[in-house]
């Protein structure tokens, strides 16, 4: 019975754990997945410090995919201040269909004053991930 609790507990706390079904690079274009699943989007390295922005500028038909947020994870072998990591955007897959994500990148700046780089560039244009949730 003493074994049964703790384990009980461990089991518990993995339970809030999860982990993507299916992860593409931003570049992927499409992707497929499954109602149920979670879709995981790679946008690459990032560097907060330096002023690297991604937004998701047109979002998901949340009939069909819902926004389940964004996180960096950061470089491990990184000590110091302005460390870098790869950003990630989740989305649970909740009902079949199609839709279409869109994400832009800005340079320090935010989305409604967009610019592409340390110059003062234009952005570059969004780049669209069409996703397919199957039943």
């Amino acid at each position: 019975m003493r074994i049964a609790v703790p384990l009980l507990v461990l089991l518990l706390a993995l339970a809030g754990c999860t982990s993507p079904d299916t992860t593409v690079t931003l570049d992927a274009e499409t992707v497929t997945v499954t109602v149920g699943e979670t879709l995981r989007v790679d946008l690459g390295e990032v560097n907060d410090s330096v002023g690297d922005n991604w937004f998701l500028v047109d979002g998901a038909d949340t009939g069909v995919l819902a926004d389940a947020g964004s996180e960096t994870e950061g470089d491990t072998s990184c000590e110091g201040d302005g460390c870098g990591g790869v950003l990630y955007w989740d989305f649970e897959a909740t009902a079949a269909g199609g839709t279409t994500l869109q994400f832009q990148y800005c340079f320090r700046t935010d989305l409604d004053d967009c610019v592409g780089d340390a110059n003062g560039n234009p952005p570059a244009d969004p780049v669209a991930l069409a996703v397919t949730v199957t039943d």
